[in-house]
């Protein structure tokens, strides 16, 4: 059976290219779409390339949240099949959250190369936040169990197998926290920014 998250990002690509192309053919220099695809597949790579890496490493920790809690089979192969997991979810969070950027700080005026590089350069901000909160919340509140995995997992995995499946469960957890605080301090400093670029453009008359 292939993959129909292929599928999806080939026609993801393709309307990109022709929505792009078309709005570079009709305005030229002053197109806007090509630069918001370029953000929007740079953030969708940076997704990818976190979600790999992180369920690259926590499937090696605790194969059971995988094969438990994501439905992937056992096998071997496992810790590659997680990354792939963890890359297709990455890339849909990246195009999602760089949307929602494009959508607050973009959304007043066309897409100037200006708000261009400031979004692209300001990137590090949910991923720095991704990182640092995917590796404190584990440590700060691993013993913690809100979802009582103890409860419905103690005749299937034994304490130690427990106690990683809530470690990764929780580093998955700060992920997504720190993902979501580092896009809404990305959208404050894009937002004034481009306040920033417009009073500039347009000052107001004494």
């Amino acid at each position: 059976m292939r993959d129909p998250f292929l599928y999806r990002l080939w026609l993801l690509l393709g309307l990109m290219a022709a929505v792009g192309g078309f709005d570079y053919w009709r305005n030229r220099a002053q197109a806007a779409k090509p630069r918001e695809y370029g953000f929007l597949l740079i953030a969708g790579l940076l997704g990818a390339l976190l979600g790999w890496a992180n369920d690259l490493i926590t499937s090696s920790i605790s194969p059971e949240y995988f094969t438990m809690g994501k439905g992937l089979a056992e096998g071997n192969d496992l810790r590659w099949r997680a990354g792939l997991f963890g890359l297709k979810e990455g890339f849909s969070a990246g195009i999602v959250g760089g949307a929602i950027c494009l959508f607050a700080c973009a959304r007043k005026s066309p897409f100037s190369p200006a708000q261009a590089r400031r979004l692209i350069v300001g990137l590090w901000m949910p991923l720095l936040g991704a990182v640092l909160t995917g590796l404190a919340l584990p440590r700060i509140a691993g013993h913690f169990d809100p979802l009582g995995f103890s409860a419905s997992l103690n005749s299937l995995l034994d304490a130690g197998q427990l106690a990683r499946f809530r470690h990764v469960w929780w580093t998955h957890t700060g992920l997504y926290a720190g993902t979501l605080v580092g896009l809404a301090a990305m959208i404050l400093r894009g937002q004034a920014g481009a306040n920033g670029q417009t009073n500039r453009d347009h000052p107001q008359q004494p």
